[in-house]
C-alpha cells in the first residue's frame, strides 16, 4: 500500500510565509489605507481574498496530474505567448476580462516553465548541440522575455530569463554555450536601459547613492533606513514610522525593509531562512525524482522561489538596482501570490511522489545524476558485473 509523504519543513516553510505575509502587509498598509481609503483593512481584506484563491490553486495543484501534459505544454505556452501579445499591443502589464484582471507575465512565466521541462526531458540527447537543440529554446525564451519588455517590464523579462536559464544550466548543455549566451545578452541589456530614462537613472543611482537620495534613489534609501532604524530584535510589531508615506510600496516590492524595521534583524533572517529550507527542499525533490519532466518542473519551480527572494531582498539591502519584484508570499496579494501558492502546490506533490514509500523512486538506489540519468549505486554496481563477467 502506498504511503504517503507530506514533506513538513517545506509545507512548514510555506504557510509560515503565508502567515507572516498576512501579519506584515496589514501593519505596512493599514496607515496609508486608513488615509487614502478609509479602511485600515483595505489592503489586507484583498490580500486575504487573493490568499484564499490561491489555498484553492494549491490544493488544485496538488491533485492535478501534470506528467499527464508531457507532449501537449505548446499549447499553454501559446495561451501565455498569446497574453503577452495582447499585453504588449495595449502597452499595459494587466489583461482585463470583465471583472476579472491579472498579470500575463505571471501566466506566461508558468506556461514558460511547463513548455522547458517538457522540452528538456524529451530533447537531452540533443542539447549538446546549439543549432537544434539549445537555440531553439532560447528563441522561445527571448520571445518571451521581448513580449514582457514591450509593455514595458524589464525586471519581469529579467526574472524570465534568469528562471528559465537555470532551467538550461540544469540541463545536459555545453557550460560554453551558455556562457556565450549570457556574453551576448549584455549589450541588448545595456541598450535597453540607456533607451530608457527612468531605469537609466535607477542604474546611476545605485552606483553613486547619495546622487539623487530624493529623486530615483529615495525609495532604497528608505529601506536603508528603516533596516537600521529596526537593527537586531525590531521596534516591534506596528510600529514602523517608514510606512507613514516615508517608503512607498512598503507593503509590496519593500516588504522586507518593513519587516527589518518592526522584526529586526531577528525577523530578517527568520524570512531567508524559510526560503532557504525551500531551496533545499527543491533541489533535493529534482535530485531524487526518477522523472525527468517532474525534476525540470521542480527546478523551474526551485528558481522561482530562490530568484525572487533573493533579488527582492538584495534591492531591500542595494546590493543590485531597484526592480519592482514582490517578495513570494509576504508581499501584498495578486496573480503574483495565486502563482505562487500553484508553484508550492506542485512542489509539494512532486516530494509526495519522490518520497512516498510506495512508490520506488532512483532515491531508493542512490542519489540521482540528472546529466547522466543513472544513480551512483546502479553505476557501481554495473562496473562489478561487468567485472565479474
Amino acid at each position: 500500500m502506498k504511503k504517503t509523504y507530506i514533506d513538513t519543513y517545506l509545507i512548514a516553510a510555506f504557510f509560515l510565509l503565508m502567515l507572516l505575509g498576512i501579519i506584515m502587509v496589514y501593519s505596512a498598509s493599514a496607515f496609508y489605507a486608513r488615509q487614502y481609503w478609509g479602511d485600515h483593512l483595505f489592503f489586507l481584506k484583498r490580500h486575504l481574498t487573493w490568499l484564499f484563491l490561491g489555498l484553492i490553486a494549491m490544493g488544485a495543484a496538488y491533485s492535478f496530474p501534470f506528467r499527464k501534459l508531457a507532449g501537449y505544454t505548446w499549447i499553454p505556452l501559446f495561451l501565455g505567448a498569446s497574453l503577452l501579445f495582447y499585453a504588449g499591443v495595449t502597452h499595459q502589464r494587466w489583461v482585463y476580462f470583465g471583472p476579472i484582471h491579472f498579470q500575463a507575465v505571471d501566466v506566461a512565466k508558468f506556461t514558460m516553465i511547463l513548455f522547458f521541462a517538457d522540452s528538456l526531458s524529451r530533447k537531452e540527447k540533443l542539447l549538446h548541440r546549439y543549432a537544434d537543440g539549445l537555440f531553439p529554446h532560447l528563441f522561445y525564451l527571448m520571445l518571451f522575455a521581448g513580449l514582457v519588455l514591450v509593455q514595458p517590464d524589464f525586471s519581469s523579462a529579467f526574472m524570465l530569463i534568469l528562471v528559465g536559464l537555470t532551467m538550461l544550466f540544469v540541463a545536459p548543455v555545453r557550460v560554453s554555450h551558455l556562457l556565450l549566451t549570457g556574453a551576448a545578452l549584455i549589450p541588448p541589456m545595456i541598450i535597453v536601459v540607456l533607451l530608457s530614462p527612468y531605469k537609466l537613472q535607477r542604474v546611476i543611482s545605485f552606483f553613486n547613492p547619495d546622487s539623487d537620495i530624493q529623486g530615483a534613489g529615495y525609495q532604497v534609501y528608505q529601506s536603508l533606513v528603516s533596516l537600521g532604524t529596526g537593527g537586531v530584535t525590531g521596534v516591534g510589531f506596528a510600529r514602523s514610522t517608514q510606512k507613514m508615506f516615508f517608503l512607498p510600496e512598503a507593503h509590496t516590492d519593500f516588504i522586507f525593509a518593513i519587516i527589518g524595521e518592526e522584526l529586526g534583524l531577528i525577523g530578517t533572517l527568520f524570512v531567508v531562512g524559510l526560503f532557504g529550507i525551500i531551496l533545499v527542499r527543491g533541489i533535493s525533490t529534482a535530485l531524487r525524482t526518477s522523472d525527468k519532466f517532474i525534476m525540470y518542473l521542480t527546478v523551474g519551480i526551485t528558481a522561482h522561489f530562490a530568484l525572487y527572494g533573493l533579488i527582492n531582498m538584495m534591492v531591500t539591502l542595494r546590493l543590485v538596482p531597484a526592480t519592482g519584484l514582490p517578495l513570494p508570499f509576504v508581499s501584498y496579494g495578486g496573480t503574483a501570490l495565486l502563482f505562487s501558492c500553484i508553484y508550492a502546490g506542485m512542489l509539494l506533490r512532486f516530494a509526495n511522489d519522490t518520497f512516498s514509500g510506495g512508490k520506488r523512486s532512483r532515491a531508493a538506489t542512490g542519489v540521482y545524476n540528472w546529466k547522466q540519468g543513472r544513480t551512483r549505486k546502479s553505476v557501481a554496481k554495473s562496473r562489478t558485473g561487468r567485472k565479474k563477467r
